[in-house]
């Protein structure tokens, strides 16, 4: 047999090296199929050993012993499968074949594909009757082998090579019909009665003379024509230039003529679905999901009864959870707003938008992404507050940060019992984040029980902030639960932190709560005069007392200090120096 150089070459007889009897190394680019049945195992091995042949038939030569014995292992195979299952029909499609609807062979190199090689010529399916034979096998490998080595560059195509070899039990789909040349050589499409005659294309042809040699010469080209050529090559037009393509692939699918289904082109709408699933290229996108919406909400005609449910399987691949994780993630990290195309996908194609948005920003961590996401989940989260909620207790880090900046968005001043009770969450930057929605929701009630509550259980770096937000308010009813605060926990309050109580209390309880510091200040004893008070009690009633103007409250302040130890005495020198008055003269009581 001829090489790919024209040369008659005749291997040894023994099997080719490296490789058992039978078999072939993986090496061809074949794809193994898992979870297959049986049936389509069986049919999945005999293809890939059908491929690996074809790709090695011409390197040796048909006699040879050891191929002999490779080709009948693999008319055993087909004998086998076509004696169970009587015809073995098989789909042709772009990188795979398929066996009863199910992927069986699966390779998607272009230079090695069996299925690419068929589909690329236009078969369309392969249909094996039971009867086919050793001779049959062997003209089909030699059809294969051809145009795998790509030798014979002027050789027909698969299909027209299949024609010719007018195999018994062997049928075959195509694109379209071939017709064979007669026996004269004339084709036998000619009119009868006259006609030219159809050359063969590997004849020889004399060569055309050659042109008078000239030398090149420059041409003026205009900046717009250099511009164009340049969007030719870049990859600026392919959106437009996709959705031009589906643009005119639509009137196609409606013609009578044509006969075309959804299903056989859907593969062209995939394809460009997955290249437009980015943010750059979102008008793009909307401009498809039109197209497919528009096909799913149409009747079907006659040919294509699956056109609207295969329109509707597309269109919600379109905005699925992988399709909104590639979205999100192509978001450029200074984007902060969802783009309007991006919510018109959402809308019309994506079956739970607030579901696929939560899954794709939890594996997010770009700002930008982040932005958008959180704009997307308020959008479509004021009817699912609830499962907003479910999400949060479940999340931490940055996820929870941004799920709870959604709820008190979505929820309002009602979140406000909500946001308190975060200031004691695991992560400190929703504790900060809980303690600045309280400060930006308007006084009233129910927002001062919050306030007290986050208090009670904020940590003590978040409690400052707290006071200073009952200050600014100006509730006098945060006294009485503030000054029960003290008492209750005066044996676990440090004196500073007792101090900035203190000060509150002063701000809002005024000349109307002097009594109460006084009496927190009152000394006791018979024979010695002292404050037997907790230090936090007797601390938080001078800063109190600092805060209340009068000379009342001053005098309360230099008696205490006349009979207070030394580490309360300190903070009412502090007190007093604050409220404005002349440095305290040691007396003896």
């Amino acid at each position: 047999m001829e090489d790919s150089g024209g040369v008659l070459r005749e291997p040894p007889d023994e099997p080719i090296p490296g490789q058992p009897e039978g078999t072939e190394p993986a090496e061809g680019g074949e794809q193994q199929r898992t979870g297959l049945g049986p049936r389509h195992q069986r049919v999945a091995a005999l293809l890939t050993q059908l491929a690996s042949t074809a790709r090695s038939f011409l390197l040796y030569d048909a006699h040879n012993a050891a191929i002999q014995r490779f080709i009948t292992t693999l008319l055993q195979g087909f004998l086998s499968a076509l004696k169970d299952e009587g015809l073995l029909d098989l789909e042709v499609q772009p990188f795979d074949l398929r066996f009863l609807g199910e992927a069986v062979y699966l390779n998607r190199d272009r230079e090695r594909s069996l299925a690419f090689r068929l589909y690329r010529d236009g078969v369309r399916a392969l249909k094996f009757r039971d009867g086919f034979d050793w001779e049959e096998l062997a003209k089909l490998l030699e059809i294969l082998s051809i145009r795998y080595t790509g030798v014979h560059q002027q050789e027909d195509d698969v299909v027209t090579l299949l024609w010719k070899a007018n195999f018994k039990h062997l049928d075959i789909v195509a694109v379209e019909g071939f017709i064979p040349e007669d026996a004269d050589g004339m084709d036998a499409a000619t009119p009868a009665g006259g006609g030219s005659f159809s050359l063969p294309d590997d004849i020889d042809l004399p060569m055309p003379a050659p042109r008078q040699p000239s030398e090149p010469s420059w041409v003026p080209v205009s900046d717009a024509a250099r511009q164009a050529l340049r969007d030719e090559a870049s990859a600026v037009a392919l959106p437009s230039d996709c959705l031009l393509l589906l643009r005119r692939l639509r009137p196609l699918l409606d013609d009578p003529g044509e006969r075309a289904t959804l299903t056989e082109l859907g593969h062209i709408f995939g394809e460009i679905r997955d290249f437009l699933l980015s943010d750059e290229t979102l008008e793009s996108l909307a401009g498809l999901i039109r197209i497919v919406g528009e096909m799913a909400e149409t009747a079907a005609p006659a040919w294509d009864p699956e056109r609207p449910a295969t329109a509707a399987v597309l269109l919600s691949s379109c905005a699925d959870e992988r399709a909104v994780r590639r979205l999100l993630h192509s978001v450029p990290a200074e984007e902060r707003t969802p783009r309007p195309e991006l919510v018109e996908i959402l809308d019309r194609a994506c079956p739970d938008p607030f579901g696929a948005v939560a899954a794709a920003h939890a594996a997010e961590t770009g700002q930008g992404s982040r932005a958008v996401a959180r704009e997307l989940l308020a959008r479509y989260g004021f009817a699912k507050l609830d499962v907003l909620h479910d999400h949060f207790e479940k999340a931490r880090g940055h996820v929870a940060l941004d799920l709870f900046r959604v709820i008190v968005r979505v929820g309002g001043e009602a979140e406000a019992i909500f946001c308190a009770h975060q200031v004691s969450h695991p992560d400190v930057e929703v504790q900060e984040e809980a303690v600045q929605a309280l400060g930006s929701m308007p006084h009233s009630g129910i927002l001062g029980r919050a306030l007290f509550d986050a208090f009670r259980r904020a940590s003590a770096a978040q409690r400052p902030r707290i006071l200073a937000l009952m200050a600014r308010s100006k509730d006098r009813r945060f006294v009485e639960g503030l000054a029960d605060y003290v008492q209750t926990a005066a044996g676990r309050l440090a004196p500073e932190e007792a101090a900035e109580i203190g000060r509150v209390l002063g701000e809002l309880g005024g000349p109307g709560s002097l009594a109460r510091w006084q009496d927190w200040l009152k000394p006791s004893g018979l024979l010695r005069k002292e404050l037997h008070a907790p230090l936090a009690v007797q601390v938080a009633a001078a800063t109190a007392l600092g805060e209340i103007p009068g000379d009342e409250s001053a005098e309360t302040l230099r008696t205490a200090l006349h009979v207070a130890g030394p580490d309360a005495g300190a903070w009412i020198r502090q007190a007093l120096a604050h409220h404005g008055r002349a440095p305290v003269r040691k007396t003896v009581p």
